[in-house]
């Protein structure tokens, strides 16, 4: 059975899912979900995602919500193609500086873009209110305080979760390419953090993450 993901254009959270799944080059299907209309928050849909947020990932029967979630399910279940995205588990080394940059990205540093991204992008989208521009320029400034330290931690290291590349990138990439291409807020390559900007221009210059945009559409994608 084909791995369908409930989805919806504008979710930044099933562009994470959908980079995984290429990057492991497994066929998917998206069904869309209307979120314009609220078919995200009808008693069917919540009956597969109790919180009325999108994707659900749904194969042969079996469904999960939450991306990062998601995400691990698939890199692990599909473990022996593609791109390896989760560092051998007998390497403890790796695998604790993996989870580490899992811990990093969810805990401290996806709060601060998710916050700016939504005064600026999703606020006015859901709510029809103008963004609060002081404090908007506040919520940037805490990206910017995240990304001095990422800084430090990525002089040492080519990736944010060592020195393989992993789903502790992929995370990043939904929110923080908002960011940058939809609010026009270039922190991510700041001159000021070239290893940043180093890391930044890596991820998001892969191909899987490329062929995002084009896939997260409602239909049948086969990967090759």
């Amino acid at each position: 059975m084909v791995l369908k993901l409930y989805s919806h254009g504008i979710s930044t959270s099933a562009q994470r899912v959908i980079c995984v799944l290429v990057e492991k080059k497994v066929p998917f299907e998206i069904i869309e979900v209307d979120i314009v209309k609220g078919e995200h928050k009808e008693p069917a849909y919540k009956e597969m995602q109790p919180w009325g947020l999108l994707p659900v990932l749904e194969e042969n029967g079996f469904r999960l919500y939450e991306s990062r979630a998601i995400c691990r399910y698939i890199a692990e279940k599909y473990a022996d193609q593609g791109t390896q995205l989760v560092p051998d588990p007998t390497d403890l080394e790796a695998r604790g500086l993996f989870e580490q940059g899992l811990a990093m990205e969810a805990g401290t540093v996806d709060p601060c873009v998710f916050a700016a991204l939504n005064e600026k992008l999703f606020k006015p989208f859901k709510t029809g209110a103008s963004c609060d521009d002081e404090l908007y320029v506040v919520l940037l400034k805490r990206v910017e305080l995240v990304l001095d330290v990422y800084e430090v931690i990525l002089g040492k290291q080519r990736y944010i979760g060592g020195n393989q590349y992993s789903l502790a990138d992929i995370y990043h990439l939904p929110n923080g390419f908002a960011l940058q291409a939809q609010c026009d807020e270039q922190v991510f390559l700041s001159e000021k953090r070239p290893n940043v900007a180093r890391w930044w221009s890596e991820i998001t210059g892969r191909d899987a993450w490329k062929q995002v945009g084009e896939l997260n559409k409602p239909g049948m994608h086969t990967l090759e």
